[in-house]
């Protein structure tokens, strides 16, 4: 049974990816995981191939073993895994609370850890692992710092196993994007400091960078750069001092950018267009 596993599939760019490679890719059936039960069961309604819906709340310490288990128990040749899950939380890190921040490690980095290493073994020559790391793992943000931080890691393990798996013909790409218009940014300010983040330009819809990511992945690229900005952001990184970085920075996130016909920055991640809108 050729498989495709999705991880954060019941919104945003996770449900992004199972919408495009239930379109995009021949396959028995794709697991679509997350912890809200209702909202995988709306992805899975409008997609043509066989679903199997695991609702799994990666924050927890045993929800990459039912994983674990299921695969053992099915043994199914994994076609693509995408390691979608994550979300971050702005505000200082003391502020933040442990509960964030302990979620934000274990769902970011340990979930997604785990969950790979568990899939390797079912990995079809020719599979593609894709992990979703952010424009904000090649610098250190403050007021968003332990999400910086945890997209460092994927961004790191990702080039890392790619390397390791080179000889196995299964491809490994880490997703970059800048903002992209989803949950993730009133998720991300729902904390004491939220507004401590306001500057949300060159923000980008999740069907745009789903696109790329599948495309790069399917080039073998072990780095997807979703838009210029990821792209200025890296080269930055490696030419400009970090006091720099923080300054730049600590200027453009208390820039607060207002709804406009060009610009509809709210109404992006609170009503998501069909492709076919635009």
């Amino acid at each position: 049974m050729k498989i495709a596993i999705i991880t954060g599939a019941s919104s945003g760019i996770g449900r992004e990816f199972a919408l495009a490679i239930d379109k995009k890719y021949s396959l028995d059936c794709i697991w679509l995981i997350s912890r809200r039960a209702e909202k995988l069961k709306e992805t899975a309604a409008l997609m043509q191939t066989k679903t199997e819906i695991i609702p799994v709340d990666l924050a927890q310490d045993n929800s990459y073993e039912n994983i674990q288990n299921k695969l053992e128990n099915e043994k199914p040749h994994i076609q693509l895994l995408v390691n979608a899950a994550g979300f971050g939380k702005f505000g200082g890190t003391v502020t933040i609370s442990d509960e964030d921040a302990e979620n934000m490690i274990n769902v970011n980095i340990r979930a997604l850890t785990m969950i790979t290493k568990h899939c390797i073994p079912y990995m079809a020559t020719g599979g593609h692992i894709i992990n979703m790391a952010s424009a904000s793992a090649f610098v250190s943000l403050p007021h968003f710092g332990i999400y910086s931080a945890t997209k460092s890691y994927v961004l790191q393990f990702s080039l890392a196993l790619a390397n390791e798996l080179r000889n196995s013909c299964v491809g490994v790409t880490a997703v970059c994007p800048y903002w992209v218009a989803s949950e993730f940014i009133p998720t991300a300010q729902d904390t004491p400091d939220g507004d401590d983040i306001n500057n949300f330009m060159f923000i980008t819809y999740p069907f745009t960078a789903v696109d790329k990511a599948l495309c790069d992945s399917e080039k073998g690229k072990m780095l997807s750069l979703i838009g210029m900005i990821p792209k200025i952001i890296k080269c930055l990184s490696k030419i400009m001092p970090i006091h720099c970085q923080h300054l730049i920075w600590n200027c453009m996130r208390k820039i607060t950018v207002q709804d406009s016909p060009q610009y509809p920055v709210q109404s992006l991640w609170q009503a998501q267009p069909d492709r076919s809108d635009l």
